[in-house]
């Protein structure tokens, strides 16, 4: 049923149709659409509800932010993956480590020398030992890609992280994003095969800082008429700004029949909106507990 639902959506997005909804429910590619059928639309924290929950002994701290998810009702929780250079993957939103020190890089260190430099830095085996303890969700966020001689000699590091995350979250519970095309593909049919539950949602809404005015307009454009983007990408599922999603995309995905996961919903008016819109699959938000309070309130 899944990956009927999933070939539907995606002959949809190739013809330009809407995807023929099974009876009774809304168009979703997944089977814990249910709940979103029912306009339960679901909450990830962002960054395991940093913000919500502040520092921790003087720093961020994933594995209390899993607990305050937890807590406070979050369906699951939002953290960037980062990739040292012996292959240790880690919890990390900033390329530092959030240290503040631009020097110290996590790509170009092992895991031992990142040790040296942050003493606080989490691995990702034991945030998501703890995460699995929860019953939570993992929204894994991509902050590396492959390189391309690493890709044609056969390696795709983002199948060693969906390797490890399975062997801690059940595959329905796991939701990547990535914009990288050449990652969501490698994602998907690594999944196809070993995990069908997973999702990989198409991430748009990046920065153009940077960019020439003419490079600018063109991914504006890309990102409001993502047609293209998502058909190349393969993708099930739509991660876009919050802006993206009410300008069009909302109206966009319902019509081609896959979900949407709108970031970053922190605004109390928002969020009223966005819970309570049926076309809506997820929100991630820098405050979960208001947001569950809004929604079961």
């Amino acid at each position: 049923m899944v990956i009927e639902a999933r070939e539907r959506a995606r002959i949809a997005a190739r013809s330009g149709r809407s995807a023929p909804a099974p009876p009774g429910r809304n168009v979703l590619a997944r089977d814990y659409g249910a709940r979103v059928a029912r306009h339960r639309v679901l909450v990830s924290a962002h960054r395991c509800g940093y913000a919500e929950l502040g520092t921790v002994g003087g720093h961020e701290d994933p594995l209390a932010g899993v607990m305050h998810s937890a807590q406070v009702g979050a369906d699951y929780c939002e953290f960037d993956v980062r990739r040292c250079a012996d292959g240790t993957f880690v919890v990390a939103h900033d390329p530092d480590g959030g240290i503040g020190d631009a020097s110290v890089v996590i790509s170009d260190l092992t895991w031992d020398q990142l040790c040296e430099s942050a003493p606080d830095a989490c691995r990702l085996d034991r945030l998501l030992d703890a995460l699995a303890a929860t019953g939570m969700g993992a929204h894994v966020d991509l902050k590396f890609r492959t390189p391309a001689a690493i890709r044609e000699a056969g390696g795709t590091w983002e199948v060693d992280l969906a390797s490890v995350m399975v062997e801690h979250i059940d595959p329905a519970k796991i939701v990547f994003t990535a914009g990288v095309r050449t990652t969501t593909m490698s994602l998907r049919a690594w999944a196809d095969e070993h995990a069908p539950g997973m999702v990989v949602a198409l991430s748009i809404g990046g920065s153009v800082r940077g960019m020439t005015w003419a490079n600018a307009v063109r991914r504006r454009w890309s990102e409001v008429f993502p047609q293209h983007r998502f058909r190349r990408s393969n993708s099930d599922a739509v991660a876009a700004h919050f802006v993206l999603a009410m300008v069009r995309l909302a109206r966009w995905t319902t019509h081609i029949g896959v979900p949407l996961l709108v970031w970053t919903v922190d605004s109390g008016w928002l969020q009223r909106r966005l819970l309570h819109d049926r076309r809506i699959w997820m929100i991630t938000t820098n405050h979960p507990a208001r947001a569950v309070a809004l929604r079961d309130g």
